[in-house]
Parts: structure tokens; sequence; C-alpha cells
């Protein structure tokens, strides 16, 4: 009876969970408006300069009229331009140029366009179909400054082309609106901290062309997350925006669905985090104010648009410098720990489950890392990660399986007293606990310390799939243990399971059925009875695009927790020595409880009402 509460227990809270996780949010804030054009540049010019540039064949004889006409247009673009853009107008037209840097860990491309990131490319990772792992290229980013000059003209920085310069490993990037003034743009690899590029912005002279009731310079970010790893909706389980208030606390949107945040008050950084890579804009002086939204993506390749608005405070000085960083890399937890800024929250456990963080933080991630220094097959660490958890947890296991034990000795007598009382449950109750305590036996005794091993089985559900380590990482027939194991893919997806077989999720179900077998039936209600066997069932098409990595821990949970109880039973525990100690526990005077006086109230009350009805 006591294995079965402690199923239906576990099972009750993995219900919540996915309950919890696919329920969409109702939550929706206001999305601060960006006031961007809405048409582009080339698009308003385009023909014109195509008509400046060529001349038809056919037109060559009005060649005077041309030249004309053409000055015309040219002059009509110049005003245009300088209506549009005033002192900026100059760079409104021009080449783009890219420009790259290059280290150990990281491949980053700039445009001259805008000045900003076009693609990043992750060195030593590839995706799951073996390409190039590119957090984003081309137009999947999008990142530009916005402010106010005189006459209220909004200037943003990616109509603009900005003059290139490479050197000394940075790329400097400037953009000019006069002789004097100009707008700096600096990117250079950190030389201590890995995945760090840095990123500058300096105002020069901007203080006799932002007006001082402007006070700001806007900074907007739109990310379109590429799938990198096998399985989508997987990957969009741990894909969501995170940012960092500067009181520390670490917050995020939605995993599960579409979702967007005002943030009123200082943060320092916002990450676009994925399942094992992300993407953080990092400030160390704060964002005055932003606001963020995350959208799910419908088109093939795609997790989910991530959108992002900040506000840098413009203090009007002669020179003003935004000093920022970019982490461009994996989530691993040591590298994201080490550069002390809160980004190892990136891969704990949050919301209502954070409670598990501390499990993972101080025992399994130190542990896991130790082990791994002996370079194992990813397969033997987690085997013996299980051993070692089982031996920690061994004092909890005996008392559940001496307590199982001690209610097995108890059960003829038990079943008499059911027997007995069989019309009286109220009569029954009171004397089944009389007997309990007489004996010396709690019938929670073995329940307790289950519950008590949960937390880290649910700490194992959050550790694995998160884990970089195991990605693309292969043992026995599971050819990447971050992901499921798949030996056959059927021609057909069958709702709730998919379309694939996880072997080692069967291997989880089957042995979960076995050792169920295996224990003592305590109750003979129909609707228990059975719930040991129906309960990882249950569970199967559930865990089937489970990473294979936690799905075979559960399983050698499964066969070392057999295997423990049978040691124990067979080696530790005497049946005889508890049968005699029971004897002499009911021989001692045994003080009543307030449950049992209670018990015992509510059965004298019920037969006492009986009594009157006859």
């Amino acid at each position: 009876r006591n294995t079965i509460v402690g199923f239906v227990l576990i099972a009750i809270i993995f219900s919540l969970y996915f309950m919890y996780t696919s329920k969409e949010a109702e939550k929706r804030r206001r999305w601060l408006q960006e006031h961007q054009r809405t048409d582009t540049l080339s698009q308003t010019t385009g023909p014109a300069i195509t008509y400046l540039d060529s001349i038809p064949p056919d037109e060559a004889e009005t060649g005077e009229q041309g030249a004309v006409t053409g000055e015309a247009d040219s002059l009509l673009l110049k005003q245009k331009l300088e209506k549009e853009f005033g002192q900026f107008a100059h760079a409104a037209l021009g080449e783009e140029k890219l420009v790259t840097l290059e280290n150990e860990l990281l491949k980053v491309v700039f445009t001259n366009k805008g000045a900003v990131l076009k693609s990043a490319e992750v060195k030593g990772y590839l995706t799951h179909d073996s390409l190039p792992l590119l957090l984003f290229n081309g137009d999947e980013n999008h990142t530009n400054l916005q402010f106010f000059v005189t006459n209220n003209r909004s200037i943003n920085t990616k109509d603009f082309y900005f003059q290139t310069e490479e050197k000394g490993g940075e790329a400097i990037f400037k953009l000019y609106a006069d002789e004097k003034s100009f707008i700096e743009v600096r990117y250079a690899f950190h030389p201590e901290k890995k995945y760090i590029l840095d990123y500058s912005v300096k105002f020069v002279r901007f203080n006799e062309i932002i007006p001082r009731n402007a006070g700001y310079v806007n900074l907007f970010m739109k990310r379109e997350l590429r799938q990198v790893e096998q399985d989508k909706s997987n990957e969009n389980r741990y894909t969501a925006a995170f940012y960092k208030y500067a009181t520390n606390e670490v917050d995020n949107l939605s995993e599960t669905s579409d979702d967007s945040e005002s943030l009123s008050t200082t943060f320092n950084w916002v990450s676009f985090k994925q399942q094992f890579f992300n993407t953080t804009l990092i400030n160390n002086d704060g964002f005055y104010k932003g606001t963020l939204k995350s959208t799910l993506s419908n088109t093939p390749g795609y997790l989910k648009t991530m959108e992002a608005s900040f506000i840098l405070l413009f203090k009007g000085e002669a020179e003003q410098t935004y000093n920022m960083s970019y982490y461009l890399g994996p989530n691993h937890f040591k590298t994201l720990r080490s550069l002390g800024i809160g980004l190892d929250n990136l891969v704990m456990v949050t919301g209502y489950m954070s409670w598990i963080s501390p499990i993972n933080k101080w025992l399994i991630i130190p542990v896991f890392n130790w082990l791994e220094s002996f370079n194992l097959n990813y397969g033997l660490i987690i085997l013996i990660l299980t051993l070692l958890i089982k031996i920690i947890l061994f004092p909890l296991s005996y008392k559940s399986y001496k307590s199982m034990a001690m209610m097995k000795i108890l059960q003829p007598e038990l079943n008499e007293l059911r027997e007995k009382y069989k019309d009286d449950q109220q009569r029954f109750a009171a004397e089944q606990w009389k007997l309990f305590q007489s004996a010396g036996v709690s019938p929670l005794g073995g329940c307790l310390p289950q519950l008590l091993q949960l937390p880290i089985l649910i700490a194992m559900y959050f550790f694995f799939p998160t884990s970089i380590e195991l990605r693309h990482e292969s043992f026995l027939w599971a050819h990447d243990l971050s992901t499921y194991d798949s030996i056959l893919t059927l021609p057909f997806t069958i709702p709730f399971y998919g379309n694939h077989v996880s072997l080692f999720t069967l291997l989880m179900t089957v042995s979960s059925v076995i050792y169920a077998l295996t224990q003592p039936q305590m109750t003979t209600q129909p609707g228990m009875k059975y719930m040991p066997y129906i309960f990882p069932i249950m569970l199967l098409p559930i865990f089937n695009s489970f990473p294979a990595a936690l799905t075979y821990y559960y399983f050698l949970t499964n066969i070392t927790g057999y295997l423990q109880q049978w040691i124990t039973k067979k080696f530790i525990i005497d049946e005889e020595a508890l049968h005699k100690q029971i004897q002499e526990n009911k021989k001692k005077p045994v003080k009543k409880s307030m449950w049992q006086m209670r018990l015992e109230e509510l059965a004298k009350q019920q037969r006492e009402a009986q009594k009157k009805r006859k």
C-alpha cells in the first residue's frame, strides 16, 4: 500500500507539471511600439538609382535631355534623403562590406549596414544534421540604435552604411554627422572570458545633435531562433528569453507559449536562450527600462521570434560611451558561472519548480563534473552517478524496506481485522491504528522515505535534457544521449506517442512493471490494485521523445533499486528478529494518540447511530 501511495503521489506531481507546461499563458502586456519606418530605403530610391546608373540605348539620342533629367532626379533624390535623414543623408547610400573576426571559439561576421552582427558561428559544435552551428545568419538577426535629433527627426542606424576599419583584432565602424560629430561602434573578443564579444557604442559631440529633452537612445533587437537540435518540440520546451535585474533577480518569459514583459526598472542583461546555446546582450552599467516579447514560430526550421527594446540614458555629454558585450556560446554551467553575472541561471530550474535548482547546483552537477574528469563514456558516467546516488540514499531506502517487511509480518492480523470489521470501516480504521501503535509500526514508514527521494528523480528530469555535455555523445544504440534513442521509425504518427520507438523508454517502462510485480500487494481495492502497473504505461508516451540519458537513468534506477531491495531483504533484514520485536512491542503499554482517540470516538458514534436506526 505504501509503495502504491508513493506511485500515486509521483503521478499527481508529474500530471500537474505537464498540465502547467502545456497550458497557454494568459498574460498579455502592452508591447512598446518601435516607431520605425515601414518602407525601406531600397524601396524608396531603387528606381532612381537604376535610372541614373543605366540609360537605355534607345534613349541615347536624347542625351542632353537625358542628362538634364538625370540631374533633376539626382537633385530630387538628394533633397529627399536630406529631408528624411538630415546631416546623415550622405550615409544613406553605399555598398555593403563585411568584416570577420575569428578566434578558437567563435567566428563572427559584421556588416557595415547598421554596424551590426550578421552571423555568429560557435566552433567545435555542429547541428543535428552535421552542419556548422550558426546561432544566426543574415536576416535572422536585427540590431539597431534609434534616437531623435533636432526637428524631432527619428534616426535609425539600420538605415546607414558606416565607414569600416579593422585593426588589432577589432572591427570598428563610424557614422559621421559632420566632421567632428560621429558614432563609433567597436567589436573585439574579450582577452580572458570565453565566448565574450566586447561591444561598445560611443557618441562623440552628439550633445549638440540630440536635444536635451530627448535624454535617451533606444536599442532594438530581434532574433529568429533557428532549430539546431533533432526534435523541434523538445528544443522549444527549453527556449525562452531570460533577463536579470540589477537586484540580481533572474526571471524569464514563458518557454511554452507566446509571452511579453515590460521591465520598468534597471536590468543588466537579456538572453535569448535555446536548449543548449544562447545569445546574451550584457550591460554591467544597466539598461534603464525595456520590453521583451517571445512568439512561437510556425516557420519550418525555426523555434521562436524574440524581440527586445532597451533604453540607454543619454546624459548630454560631449563624449558618451556605452560599454556592453555579447555572450555567444553554449549553455555550459561552469563557463556561464565563471562570468560571475548570473548567467548560470540559464541552466537552472525556474518557475514553480525552482526549489529543485540547489540539488542540481550543489549535488548533481559537481558529482557529474567530477566523474567527467576521468574521461569515461557518458553512459558509464550516468551508471556510476546512479550507483552513488543509491548509496547516498540507502539509509532512507533501508527504512522503507524495513517498514515494508514489518507491514508484511502484520498482514495476517490486518486481514483478520478487515474480515472482522468488514461492515464497519470506522471501527476497522481504529483497530488497525491500535495494532500499528502496539506493534511499533508506522503505516507511512515505507512511503515517506520514497517521497524524500523524489526530489532527486525530479532534479534528474531537469538536469539531463539541458546538459550540453551529453549533446552528440553516443552510448550503445543511442547515437545522441541528449535526444531520444530511436530504434524504429514508424510510417505513421501515433497520437501522444510519436512516430518513433525509443528503446530506453521501453526498458524503463518494462522494468517499472516488473519491479511492481515483485512488490507485495497491500490493498484489495480494484482501483488501487493495478495502479503500479498502469502508471508506468501512462508515462510511456510522455517519455518516448525525452532524452535517452533521462530514460536510461530511470531504467538504471529501477534495476539498481530492485537489486538493492533484494540484497537488503536477503542479507540485511532479519524478518524473524523483526517478528520478535513486534511481539515485544505489543507487550508494552501504549498511550493512545489524539488520532486514535478520535477514530475510536467516531466508531462509537457510528455504532450508536446504527442502534438507534434499528
